[in-house]
């Protein structure tokens, strides 16, 4: 089994002092038997190499698994996230929710290494930056929806050609496990060799949608654009938001509801009539409100019409909740335990799932039990 990339454990080391245990360098140097903090920078920054007897203290200073230092899944300490969560998420938790993220990041790269499918080594990237008006980024995204030809309603294959077209992979999973349901919508994933998006799958599928478009703009704008590792997923908290989101809300707006969408799809007769517009919001897989912003900026509505059609609410549709990570994910998990590069037992571990529930996984997208054929061992 080869790695996707050499293992940091500096880095590791780093994230656990720091994120998990709260310790200084000069705590973590008196817990190894260290002469001063010198020695622990040193191995954080990768100047000096962990000794293999040094890796069982680290294990048992840091309170973590030797697993967590030498996983060539993981990407703790190496992934950069904007998590889009609720105030009530306490540091903590999300701190713990990162690393289980980062075991889905881990496999999704180890993956992308083991594939002969060649993946796109410069990316694609938005001009935009924290100067760039709100008009900026609008343009930039109807520009997106005619390069990637989303047709008349983006979010129906908004995901499909993320992934296919501009090769950043798009992940649906649960984020709800252990937390109140809709704390946490989302995240952008950055990593020097690929960026990637987790939605939260159990989400409404408008709000999926948003949260997709969002976490987007920020992976084609790292770099460019400071981003903070949280921002609130609350439309109330949203309105005092920082200008960043704001460019990133708009960008979504526009990338779900073109105006050639609007002038189509809108009968020009019906355009104040809130029951029809909430009708085109459906077929666009957006909320009213999210549509009413969106005319409204460009001067299409009043305010009146705008509040009006917030206050009508529609189901969301049954079933169309989607399958957990993606295709091209579990075809490319498939492929590496049929193979033997993989076992079970690790795949389950990495991805937080069981056994029973990893075939189940493998159910839902129609491929059968890669174990039936050979005999694990680990």
């Amino acid at each position: 089994m080869t790695p996707s990339s050499p293992v940091n454990v500096g880095l590791r080391v780093k994230h656990a002092r720091q994120n998990l245990r709260r310790m200084s360098q000069d705590a973590l140097a008196a817990a190894m038997g260290f002469n001063d903090r010198q020695t622990v920078s040193d191995i954080e920054t990768g100047k000096r190499a962990v000794k293999s007897d040094e890796l069982l203290q680290l294990s048992n200073a840091l309170d973590q698994d030797l697993e967590y230092f030498i996983s060539p899944f993981s990407v703790v300490g190496e992934a950069e996230y904007s998590w889009r969560a609720s105030s009530d998420v306490t540091e903590d938790a999300l701190d713990s929710f990162e690393i289980k993220a980062s075991g889905w990041i881990g496999m999704l790269r180890w993956l992308r290494a083991q594939s002969t499918v060649p993946h796109d080594p410069l990316g694609f990237s938005l001009r935009l930056n924290e100067n760039s008006t709100f008009e900026q980024a609008q343009q930039a995204a109807e520009l997106l929806v005619e390069k990637l030809a989303l047709g008349l309603m983006p979010a129906a294959s908004l995901a499909d050609c993320i992934e296919s077209r501009l090769d950043i992979p798009v992940l649906f999973v649960d984020m709800d496990q252990g937390l109140k349901r809709g704390s946490i919508s989302g995240a952008a994933c950055h990593l020097a060799e690929l960026g990637a998006v987790l939605v939260n799958r159990q989400e409404p599928s408008v709000r999926r949608n948003f949260d997709l478009a969002h976490e987007l703009f920020h992976t084609l704008t790292w770099g460019r654009v400071k981003i903070q590792h949280r921002e609130s997923n609350s439309m109330e908290e949203r309105k005092r938001t920082r200008r960043v989101e704001q460019l990133a809300d708009n960008f979504a707006s526009a990338l779900l509801m073109p105006r050639a969408s609007l002038d189509s799809l809108i009968h020009p007769a019906r355009a104040n009539e809130v029951v029809h517009l909430a009708d085109v919001a459906a077929e666009l897989q957006v909320s009213t409100t999210a549509l009413g912003w969106r005319l409204r900026s460009l001067g299409r509505i009043d305010e009146p019409i705008r509040v009006a059609l917030s206050q009508i609410t529609r189901p969301d549709p049954v079933g169309e909740t989607p399958k957990l990570f993606s295709a091209p994910f579990v075809r490319d998990l498939h492929a590496a335990l049929d193979k033997g590069r993989l076992t079970m037992r690790k795949a389950a571990s990495t991805l937080s799932l069981s056994q029973e529930q990893l075939l189940e996984l493998f159910a839902a997208y129609q491929l059968s039990d890669p174990s039936s054929s050979w005999t694990q061992t680990e």
